[in-house]
């Protein structure tokens, strides 16, 4: 499988060069100020919780493949768990029936989306 080339790092001032959007030191940054953003405490209780990561596992231990991606025929691994219907808009929580195993790039579409 052929690598990426490297690039310099999006994080404005960065001149580092990586195959990824930032490089190690500025992907740790971003994803910190991002968590630090969200004002929806009740949400970030529930995503760090034991219930919710236990649920998380099992849905990708029966749903390792994208179910996005395997629509259009193609087989991605899993990295994420995505609610079908939103918590926000009603959806239950830990209900296996409303979530679905989703790839990253799935996972940004859908979600930019909605």
């Amino acid at each position: 499988m052929a690598q990426r080339s490297k690039r310099p790092c999006n994080y404005i001032g960065c001149s580092a060069l990586t195959t990824e959007r930032y490089c190690d030191e500025h992907r740790r940054l971003t994803h910190r100020e991002y968590k630090d953003r969200r004002t929806d405490t009740y949400e970030q209780r529930f995503y760090s919780s034991s219930r919710w990561r236990k649920v998380r596992a099992r849905k990708l231990a029966t749903n390792p493949l994208c179910e996005m991606c395997i629509k259009d025929g193609r087989l991605t691994g899993a990295q994420m768990v995505d609610h079908i219907v939103p918590i926000k808009r009603g959806g239950a929580q830990l209900d296996m029936t409303n979530l679905m195993s989703l790839c990253n790039a799935c996972h940004n579409k859908k979600t930019a989306n909605e």
